[in-house]
């Protein structure tokens, strides 16, 4: 029973595997480990220094782990492998710290045969497989995986070795500053407005911008209030991520669409600009009316009302408002709602240089000047009124009356002849003419009258007079002398600019 426990111990020892570790800077043999092999800090992986020779039978186990010149080197490989088999030993090469020319080898012991590494990397002289890189930056990290064949019974116990030349470094900054800037202010101010900009300047870059400088060159359309068409702000230094405003402001002086440009420059840093536009709109409505500057009483009186849109902005809900005269009254107006005196009408809009054109019309029977408003209004408040006004002509009536003072009278008497002439109608008249005609039984002989006449033979002519207003009267006299008997007619006649066919009176007078 001893015989056979001990027999299956024997079996177990010659089975197991192990790894023994050594970091030197050149390796020399099994046996050999000098004192170069310092422990780096990043990973807690102890260095054995001085380092001994593979112990016999081998002490350590199958994953193990070596620190040197800033490089970690980390190995796996199964407890137990089968005689004639493959098997597998997995290498982790990680960089602490920047190296270069970094050479990782392992000694293979005796009986043990490369078959392969994956991925491919690693080669195989002498018994000495060698992985090398060029240079690792820290944090890098190798894995491979080496295929080995096991043709002998024992400890078969790997050896690694690794050198590296840590990397130094001599650092200088190198940066830029960039400069980005910014321009915001209103999209639509009216002219005479006041146009408010507000710039920013920030550096985006990763070192200060010096000498930072923003000219402002003014354009058509805008007025500074220090009269200047050029603006300059000096910035200094503006630190990297950080931002300076600058505030401004104009006055709109002209219609269209004005393009501010802002020039930003620096002693350290490429130039650059920015732009904002503003339209400067004018919102403005006109409003016209034309219509007959008289007619009389009874007639009717046409207008014509026009509606511009004279502004740059679309006009919306458009009203147009006429107020007739208490006077008058309206006879129509199409298209508006009517209401007592007052007509209305809408539009929905009315575009820049758009015009509508309406009709109204009115009438009287009162005798004036009456003038007639409108109005036109929108959502856009831009207002604006017309008058026009008519002066509405009465008609003038004339009467007369003419009568003599005796009646019947005797030959070679005198009689007198009154005419008193009146303007009853509701305007006045003009141009008005008297003419008396007698028979020959009377002779005219003098006259008296509000005009100077004229006597011809048997006809009395008076001057016209001018202007007959409304409800005046005018006086003539005639004094006349019989020369025969009879039944002497006298015949008055009136007219004037109104009355083309004259009105005839005529008075009777008996002669004995």
């Amino acid at each position: 029973m001893k015989k056979h426990l001990g027999l299956m111990t024997s079996l177990i020892v010659i089975f197991a595997t192990a790894l023994c570790w050594a970091g030197c800077s050149n390796y020399g043999g099994n046996d050999y480990c000098p004192d170069q092999c310092v422990q780096n800090t990043c990973d807690p992986c102890p260095c054995p220094s001085p380092c001994d020779p593979c112990p016999k039978p081998c002490a350590y186990g199958n994953q193990g782990q070596i620190c040197c010149d800033g490089v970690t080197v980390t190995a796996t490989q199964p407890k137990l492998c089968i005689l004639g088999d493959n098997y597998a030993l997995d290498v982790c090469i990680k960089a602490c710290i920047d190296v270069c020319h970094v050479e990782v080898n392992a000694m293979l012991p005796e009986g043990v045969t490369l078959v392969r590494s994956e991925p491919p990397g690693a080669t195989e002289s002498d018994g000495m497989i060698t992985w090398t890189f060029d240079r690792m930056m820290k944090g890098d990290c190798h894995a491979s995986r080496v295929i080995m064949r096991a043709d002998r019974e024992g400890n078969l116990c790997i050896c690694f070795c690794v050198t590296a030349i840590p990397v130094q470094f001599c650092a200088a900054l190198c940066a830029k500053p960039i400069l980005e800037c910014s321009k915001c202010g209103p999209e639509e101010v009216t002219p005479c407005d006041p146009v408010h900009y507000t710039i920013t300047v920030t550096n985006t870059g990763t070192c200060p911008a010096e000498d930072v400088v923003v000219v402002d060159n003014v354009p058509d359309g805008l007025e500074h209030s220090s009269g200047q068409r050029r603006l300059t702000w000096d910035l200094g230094t503006i630190c990297p991520c950080e931002s300076k405003c600058i505030n401004v402001c104009f006055t709109a002086t002209k219609r269209g669409q004005v393009c501010n440009t802002i020039n930003v420059t620096a002693c350290n840093a490429h130039p650059t600009s920015c732009q904002f536009c503003t339209n400067v709109v004018l919102c403005q409505a006109e409003i016209d009316k034309v219509g007959p500057k008289e007619r009389k009483i009874g007639e009717s009186a046409d207008y014509t009302i026009t509606v511009t849109n004279t502004g740059d902005k679309t006009l919306t809900q458009v009203i147009v408002c006429d107020m007739a005269p208490s006077a008058t009254s309206i006879v129509e107006a199409p298209g508006a709602v009517v209401n007592c005196n007052q007509a209305v009408w809408r539009f929905d809009e009315l575009n820049p240089g758009e015009q509508q054109t309406m009709g109204l019309t009115l009438t009287t029977c009162t005798p004036g000047y009456f003038v007639n408003r409108v109005s036109v209004d929108n959502c856009q408040r831009c207002r604006d009124c017309a008058e026009f006004g008519t002066r509405w002509r009465g008609t003038p009536a004339l009467n007369g009356c003419f009568q003599d003072t005796k009646d019947p009278i005797c030959v070679g008497d005198f009689n007198s002849y009154m005419l008193r002439v009146t303007n009853q109608g509701s305007e006045e008249d003009t141009n008005l003419r008297v003419v008396v005609r007698f028979p020959p039984e009377l002779v005219p002989v003098t006259t008296h009258g509000d005009s100077p006449a004229t006597i011809s033979g048997q006809t009395v002519t008076f001057d016209p007079i001018a202007i007959a207003g409304s409800r005046e009267s005018f006086q003539f006299r005639i004094d006349a002398q019989a020369k025969d008997r009879g039944d002497a007619r006298i015949k008055a006649e009136i007219s004037s600019d109104t009355i083309q066919t004259p009105i005839t009176l005529e008075e009777s007078t008996i002669i004995n």
